[in-house]
């Protein structure tokens, strides 16, 4: 494969520059940014899929660079493998699919065992290869950043070869505990954990617009986030940011083609089972480096809890069924189903929300750091900030830091984690809506253990 084209460019970006380069491996181009002192301690970061994981990383990284500590580190992001736009996608017919796919609302799509994937967009195999390009790189030790899809990769590597961290921030992905059961709560109206097996099919990016400027079937956008943004039309970062969320939905045809092969190999209950897994000879609860996990404020929240919360009108529902609005196909039909508020007057459907906001609760019966942290609601299904026990409870296990930026729970005796961190008006992709807040949770952790 040829060099690839060297016009990608990262603007600068709060007064930080980046610089470009193309590592090949195996003869594949991996593309990475870097910023920062060049002769720092090597931040390693990997974003997730549907954006572009250098740029819509920049503003963490510029957070990062910017912080009072930030003079000591070289930020070396890595764009999660083989998901560049010039990646040719190469099919052997001995490696088959792991898991079938779904269409909404229940058709299932046989791939496993039958359908040929691309074995290098496996994540084991991914983190391989970002091993690969760290020892190109000449890195042996590092502090690591990862997001999402970046997070199971880092903690992939990061079981087998942990004397490669000084120190693992990991975001918005869950932990080791989640029943295979709890997929079917949807019928309910509760939606846990990431949609993999809709991921791995062509019915994706319709869910993923839905949630993203719709509101269903779910939210997937922090409101404060969105209030924000119309509130003030002028700021052109606060507005490039909205847009990075936005655009996700609008990849290429080709992107999506990329990101199945990767869904077509992994779920999210199998991740959690690895976690947990001796069998391969390393497991990550097994290791002792630093570990922080980092996730959104507003995971679980109910629609109808939300400040200024009001029920859609059956105008509004039946405008929505007829396809005057972002949701479209099946998806519409989730307003009919599911209740959905008006918690703001936006534009479009941005100030609209079916039934509660993100999929990774960290309290309640279906808490994914149970053995973790300790639980703020026990029992609970969704976030309730005004129940008793919520306040009690948060009082008493939680630590604001940094003015509010973000704020520490509790652990439990035995957590293999060293700290949990809760990012302040947030959700999924935290980096995004709140970079400052994320990049002084991960600063100060860093600080913390940079030895």
């Amino acid at each position: 494969m040829r060099r690839p084209d060297s016009d990608y460019k990262i603007d600068q970006t709060q007064g930080v520059n980046f610089e470009i380069d193309y590592i090949e491996i195996e003869g594949h181009f991996h593309r990475v940014s870097y910023a920062g002192n060049e002769n720092g301690i090597p931040v390693i970061i990997m974003m997730g899929v549907f954006e572009d994981s250098l740029n819509d990383s920049r503003w963490l990284v510029a957070n990062m660079v910017n912080h009072p500590q930030g003079k000591s580190f070289r930020f070396i992001t890595i764009t999660v493998p083989f998901l560049e736009e010039y990646t040719e996608i190469k099919l052997v017919d001995s490696d088959k699919a792991k898991y079938d796919g779904l269409i909404p609302p229940n058709k299932k799509i046989k791939m496993k065992n039958s359908l040929s994937v691309d074995k290098r967009f496996d994540l084991e195999n991914c983190a391989h290869t970002l091993r690969k390009i760290l020892k190109w790189m000449k890195i042996k030790k590092a502090h690591f950043v990862g997001h999402d899809r970046g997070c199971i990769i880092m903690d992939n590597l990061l079981s087998e070869f942990p004397e490669m961290a000084i120190s693992y921030s990991r975001g918005s992905q869950g932990w080791t505990n989640f029943n295979e059961e709890w997929l079917n709560l949807v019928d309910k109206g509760i939606f846990l954990g990431p949609p993999h097996r809709i991921m791995a099919t062509r019915a994706f990016p319709s869910l993923l617009k839905s949630a993203i400027m719709g509101g269903a079937p779910f939210g997937f956008i922090a409101p404060s986030f969105s209030i924000d943004k119309f509130a003030n039309p002028n700021n052109k970062e606060l507005n490039d940011r909205w847009n990075a969320i936005q655009q996700m939905p609008n990849q290429s045809p080709h992107y999506f083609k990329l990101s199945r092969q990767i869904f077509r190999q992994t779920d999210f209950v199998d991740e959690g089972k690895r976690r947990s897994d001796r069998s391969r000879g390393f497991c990550i609860l097994d290791t002792n480096f630093p570990m922080m996990q980092f996730q959104g404020s507003d995971e679980m929240l109910l629609a109808k809890d939300l400040p200024n919360s009001r029920k859609i009108s059956l105008i509004k529902r039946i405008l929505g069924v007829l396809g005057y609005a972002k949701v479209k196909g099946i998806f519409k039909f989730f307003r009919l189903r599911f209740p959905t508020y008006v918690f703001a007057d936006l534009p479009d459907d941005y100030g609209i929300i079916s039934n509660h906001l993100g999929d990774q609760p960290y309290f309640g019966k279906y808490n994914f750091w149970v053995d973790e942290v300790m639980d703020l609601l026990p029992g609970a299904t969704y976030q309730d900030r005004k129940n008793p026990t919520w306040k009690k409870n948060y009082k008493k296990y939680v630590t604001l830091k940094e003015s509010g930026r973000y704020s520490v729970l509790k652990l439990k005796k035995g957590s293999r984690f060293s700290r949990f961190t809760i990012i302040s008006d947030a959700l999924h992709w935290t980096h995004i809506e709140r970079p400052e807040n994320v990049a002084y949770a991960c600063m100060d952790f860093i600080k913390d253990n940079n030895n």
